[in-house]
């Protein structure tokens, strides 16, 4: 059996590689490790802790958005150290006019999610301590909208449209 020390990186497949850059770069602060130009693409890491977590690959501007209900990457994740730092980043993100997917407290969580120019989702999120959600029937599904964001969308809301 395999046994991995830990999920190492994603590469995403990106119609414009320089729109993207900035994206990662100025809204998620990552830092640039490497770049190719022979295929496009683009290295990045969070504090310079690693080779890479992110590569971004170019395939061009005609690329098709893949369907909703295709099989494929849902959202990548990124954890922050608090809440402090999740209503922080909410706030960036919102200022920036990055579009919000939905917020949720997940019992074990506090999440935003959010688009990238592509159409990739991605998270933010923040763990709440244990004594916050050991009490939840599922620690993992809680649906509540986070406070500080009541005019974003909530899990619910996701789950409403996606029943349409």
């Amino acid at each position: 059996m395999i046994r991995p020390e830990r999920i190492a990186h994603v590469v995403l497949k990106v119609r414009d590689l320089e729109r993207s850059k900035k994206f990662y770069t100025e809204v998620l602060g990552m830092d640039v490790m490497s770049e190719i130009s022979m295929p496009r693409i683009l290295f990045l890491a969070n504090n310079r802790r690693d080779h890479h977590e992110i590569g971004l690959l170019e395939i061009g501007p005609q690329a098709p958005t893949p369907p909703a209900n295709a099989v494929g990457l849902v959202h990548v994740a990124f954890r922050l150290r608090s809440e402090a730092e999740l209503r922080a980043a909410h706030k960036e993100l919102k200022e920036k006019e990055v579009p919000i997917s939905f917020t949720v407290n997940h019992g074990i969580t506090k999440s935003v999610y959010f688009f990238d120019p592509d159409g990739y989702e991605l998270e933010v999120y923040c763990d709440n301590p244990p004594e916050e959600y050991a009490k939840l029937p599922n620690s993992y599904m809680g649906m509540d909208k986070l406070d500080f964001a009541p005019d974003d969308p909530g899990l619910a809301d996701v789950f409403a449209r996606m029943q349409q």
